[in-house]
């Protein structure tokens, strides 16, 4: 089968997604967001010397990079879930106001449902998106395959299948949480119904070509598009001057807690962060 959408088109229009979602991000750095990190006197100590910093200041760059990659993470679901699948290939993203107007999509056995997604001449599919390998412990596959089992019961006639992607890794890398969501028990029961012969697990590369047709070039296309978003953002420059500035802010503020040979007076940062 051919890409539904071709590797021009999807370059062009992630690079637009990319590009918007680093302002966005750069736009959280311009701001003073050492002021709203969290930092616990208890645990910088462990940090301290589980990643072997010399100084202060390496510790800072450390406790920063982690507060920050918070965000990072969050904003490049929301990248994909919410602007890439929408916006690049045209996949339906079931917000509240979409499921309110269009049921069966408002009843909770689609509450873990994130997309629908319409292929030429077929029934809509079923998209449930996960971030990795670990995203669903054993309760939650229960609950996926409770609720893809209702829609399979009530709902077959309507969609055409159920598909729940993950855009990283190889579906043999997953855990086994992703064969009980289809019903699979491997050695000990689990209470779960079979619905194999309706629902699929698609995991890296396999999922970008299922959202393309098939094209197993797919993957490689969204990452030329991220690459060329990211060089026009052009934000290396800025973003290296303000991560400076934050690390020399947080030294400022904890400057008490050096003792005369530099090291690092734990309890004092305790009394200056536990007030």
């Amino acid at each position: 089968m051919s890409a539904l959408i071709s590797r021009e088109v999807i370059i062009e229009r992630v690079a637009q997604e990319t590009k918007w979602v680093v302002n966005q991000r750069m736009e959280k750095f311009r701001q003073a967001m050492h002021d709203t990190m969290s930092v616990s006197p208890f645990l910088i100590p462990i940090l301290f010397n589980l990643h072997d910093s010399a100084s202060f200041e390496e510790l800072g760059d450390l406790l920063l990079a982690g507060h920050l990659m918070i965000g990072h993470t969050t904003s490049f679901g929301k990248l994909i879930d919410e602007k890439i699948l929408p916006r690049v290939f045209g996949a339906q993203k079931l917000d509240a106001t979409y499921r309110r107007l269009n049921p069966p999509l408002n009843e909770s056995c689609f509450d873990e449902i994130d997309h629908v997604v319409q292929r030429p001449g077929q029934k809509p599919a079923l998209l449930s998106l996960k971030a990795s390998r670990w995203t669903i412990n054993l309760s939650a596959a229960r609950s996926l395959n409770a609720a893809f089992a209702e829609i399979i019961s009530r709902y077959s006639e309507q969609y055409d299948e159920i598909v729940v992607g993950i855009f990283n890794g190889t579906l043999e890398g997953l855990s086994d949480k992703y064969a009980i969501l289809r019903g699979i028990n491997r050695g000990k029961n689990h209470d779960v119904i079979d619905v194999q012969d309706h629902v699929q697990v698609l995991a890296g590369k396999e999922f970008w070509a299922w959202m393309n047709g098939d094209e197993l070039m797919t993957q490689h296309w969204v990452l030329d598009g991220i690459l060329e978003g990211l060089h026009q953002a052009n934000c290396r420059e800025e973003s290296k001057q303000l991560l400076s500035s934050y690390t020399q802010a947080f030294n400022r503020l904890y400057a008490s807690s050096l003792k005369a040979d530099l090291s690092i007076d734990w309890h004092t940062l305790l009394d200056a962060i536990n007030k």
